[in-house]
């Protein structure tokens, strides 16, 4: 009995730096949540050097990725490995940072020991999870959508070294397990670099049925669909601004030339310097027969950035259309000057001599379009 207050205070000291231990790890992790860093370093650091678990190895990770020092990141998740074989957690973050530094074949293995331990396990147990996509600090997640984060980076890998086949399985089972419209747009990607558009299309109008407000998916939707429209509201909002002239673009090629003009107007209000929307626009007025609207933009464009000499020209044709050929001539001969490798100028330049009665002049400029 004489022992019994020794053993009471050892086992008080004990339970004290346990206790001590997850103050810490809940001090760092709440830390990390809030972005301060530092102090998630410290908090963990004091865990790491008294006995560490594999939890704080993994925290001690996750501290480091937000400090955008992976390679630190990794040599905890690898300690975490190999104390853990079950911390399904720490191979999936560690595939991740082989993943991005184009470790392709690690990251597989790594991806695929999640999938072989984890498909088994209970899916709706809680998990630590840190955002693969970028997002700093930890949230809880599901085993189940854990593994169809893992199913998607696993495909982006088998397609990264050209095993599309293995590549679309993975996708196929990721939506299985978590029907995000990231996994609908990478898989578009892949059916896209495998030549199949129709379905590619397919899978970003599912992503923006799931996420209407997805700039990734509108984009490629844009680029592998001229026909795109991108709704009233979106058109709005600043994040879109670099969307606009793409829009634009198409929308001038399908001779939709008032949404063109809504589309760089739209571009303009967010960035009034921008010469190329500015030009757009103006084409886009020249063929609504605008052509007082057409030279503003042209003028203003040269005005921004002299050296855009196109306008010139343009500005030339909105006053052939009108039947200002003095002034149509001008603005021709004043591009010329500077380049007279353009031949549709030199046939635009002879049509107003023929309209002024100035045929030998016109018949130069003939001579010159086809030289």
């Amino acid at each position: 009995m004489k022992h019994l207050p020794l053993l009471f205070t050892l086992v008080c000291l004990l339970i004290g730096k346990k206790a001590l231990s997850q103050d810490g790890s809940e001090k760092a992790r709440f830390h990390l949540n809030e972005g301060n860093l530092d102090s998630a370093r410290f908090y963990i650091n004091q865990n790491l050097s008294r006995k560490p678990s594999s939890q704080d190895y993994f925290l001690s990770g996750l501290i480091h990725e937000a400090a955008n020092a992976d390679l630190r990141a990794l040599a905890d998740y690898e300690a975490v490995a190999k104390r853990d074989k079950n911390h399904l957690e720490a191979y999936f973050q560690k595939g991740l940072i082989y993943y991005n530094m184009a470790s392709v074949e690690q990251a597989i293995e790594d991806f695929t020991y999640v999938i072989e331990h984890g498909e088994g396990s209970e899916t709706k147990a809680v998990y630590f999870g840190s955002d693969p996509l970028g997002a700093k600090g930890t949230f809880l997640t599901t085993m189940q959508s854990m593994m169809g984060k893992v199913f998607q980076y696993r495909g982006m890998s088998y397609q990264k070294v050209g095993k599309y086949k293995m590549a679309n399985a993975d996708f196929d089972q990721a939506i299985q397990y978590d029907s995000s419209a990231d996994v609908f747009i990478n898989r578009a990607m892949l059916y896209s670099k495998q030549g199949n558009d129709s379905l590619a299309i397919e899978d970003l109008r599912l992503a923006i049925a799931l996420e209407g407000n997805n700039y990734l998916a509108w984009y490629n939707l844009a680029i592998l669909d001229s026909k795109t429209e991108l709704p009233p509201e979106l058109r709005k909002d600043e994040t879109f601004a670099p969307i606009l002239t793409l829009m634009a673009a198409n929308a001038y090629e399908n001779e939709n030339y008032s949404n063109a003009v809504d589309y760089y107007s739209k571009a303009l209000r967010f960035d009034a310097a921008d010469v190329l929307a500015l030009v757009g626009r103006g084409k886009a007025f020249l063929k609504l027969e605008a052509y007082g609207d057409a030279r503003r933009d042209f003028l203003e464009a040269l005005q921004k950035e002299p050296k855009q000499i196109e306008s010139l020209y343009l500005i030339g044709n909105s006053f052939f259309y009108e039947k200002k050929f003095d002034e149509a001539i001008s603005f021709y001969n004043q591009y010329l000057s500077i380049d007279q490798q353009h031949a549709s100028v030199w046939y635009n330049a002879a049509a107003v001599y023929l309209s002024t009665k100035e045929e030998e002049k016109a018949c130069d400029c003939l001579a010159r379009a086809v030289a």
